[in-house]
């Protein structure tokens, strides 16, 4: 079977197409994941992650509400309900929310939030990884392939024209005696 030219230049330049294809989404994804990567609370993976975070926002802002909150008050009815220093004390360490149950608290929550952040970070170096090992396999089919086109055979650049010879020869005339071929 005969393999007619048109055929391989299709093909060799739609191997470049696909080339510069995966160099692109191979740049965009690891400029992606270096951002992310970077900043954690925009690289949210899926909705867990993002339900995770925002339940994480939300426990803070109510922990810090019940601090507000409840500490004038119960500190206020711990002073109307007892006459003396050690029953106010064990009325506020009885109170449901003290200061050390809300640390424990926050604590918990700050800890979920750096492993959420933790995971998003080693997600966005693997997705920096697989977008330069993209680039690069884009790069060397295009290297195989971009070669063997007329259009890419000096690489992405255009051609430079060759530079004119330092001592250009003179046409010189043929001796006298030769004889000019035949034309025929």
């Amino acid at each position: 079977m005969e393999e007619t030219s048109w055929v391989r230049s299709l093909y060799l330049y739609l191997m470049c197409v696909v080339s510069f294809v995966l160099v692109a989404l191979g740049s965009i994804s690891a400029i992606v994941g270096v951002v992310h990567a970077a900043a954690p609370d925009l690289g949210h993976r899926d909705a867990i992650d993002r339900v995770g975070i925002g339940v994480a926002n939300i426990a803070t802002n109510v922990v810090d509400l019940l601090n507000e909150s409840q500490g004038g008050s119960n500190e206020s009815y711990c002073r109307d309900v007892t006459s003396n220093s050690d029953d106010f004390d064990a009325c506020m360490s009885d109170s449901g929310f003290g200061a050390d149950n809300m640390s424990a608290i926050e604590d918990g929550i700050s800890e979920v939030k750096s492993e959420l952040q933790s995971q998003i970070r080693n997600s966005s170096i693997d997705r920096v990884i697989r977008g330069v090992l993209l680039a690069g396999l884009g790069l060397l089919v295009f290297r195989v392939h971009g070669r063997r086109t007329r259009l890419f055979a000096d690489g992405l650049m255009p051609a430079k024209p060759s530079p004119p010879a330092a001592n250009p020869q003179p046409l010189v005339p043929p001796p006298p005696g030769a004889v000019p071929p035949a034309s025929g």
